[in-house]
């Protein structure tokens, strides 16, 4: 259905990334886009280990300070679009949540993950990013932006992006709902066991 390479792709903006994905989904299977549902992970120290991510060294993690996904619900289960992952695109989510977050090891409680889930027809509507946080104090950008516009939420929003990184619990409906890594590996089909 979605071919990776076809897809719109600027190194360190996965939160863009993830937005083009759900708009070309959008436009070309709008009856699929409620099947889908976009993942920010990231916690109060904005430092998150991933393993079998592309920038990975061997088999060390790297430390994101937040990354952002995508969940498809299918008939054949939980699949993960992750563009900067080593895996499959997409990858059954059991396997992606054992290989990209290794829940049989003991983290520090500065390295717990949590998962903002958002869906993906209320991402587009709602999101948006002047990528101002990718500025640094001399003006320059940390990583080269994508070649189109920032993007403006349909409210006029010019940029929320702290609100879907925060993983504070949140009245507001538009940022979704937070829930543990417990809770994000079972919804995988990972049990675990104390």
């Amino acid at each position: 259905m979605i071919e990776k390479d076809k897809c719109v792709y600027t190194k360190c903006y996965c939160e863009e990334n993830i937005y083009m994905l759900c708009k070309e989904i959008d436009e070309k299977y709008p009856e699929m886009l409620d099947k889908f549902t976009v993942v920010f992970i990231s916690n109060d120290e904005r430092k998150i280990p991933m393993w079998a991510q592309k920038s990975c060294v061997d088999d060390y993690p790297i430390v994101w300070d937040y990354h952002v996904i995508l969940l498809f619900s299918g008939d054949n289960g939980l699949f993960v679009y992750d563009f900067d992952t080593k895996l499959p695109f997409p990858c059954k989510a059991e396997k992606y949540m054992m290989e990209s977050f290794k829940p049989q090891f003991i983290l520090q409680s500065k390295y717990e993950r949590y998962f903002r889930l958002i869906p993906a027809r209320s991402y587009l509507y709602y999101f948006a990013s002047d990528r101002s946080h990718m500025i640094g104090a001399d003006g320059a950008y940390h990583s080269e932006p994508p070649k189109y516009d920032p993007i403006v939420s349909k409210d006029q929003q010019k940029m929320n992006l702290d609100s879907y990184i925060s993983m504070k619990e949140n009245s507001i409906d538009k940022y979704g709902r937070v829930i543990s890594s417990e809770e994000m590996f079972a919804l995988a089909g990972i049990m675990m066991y104390e």
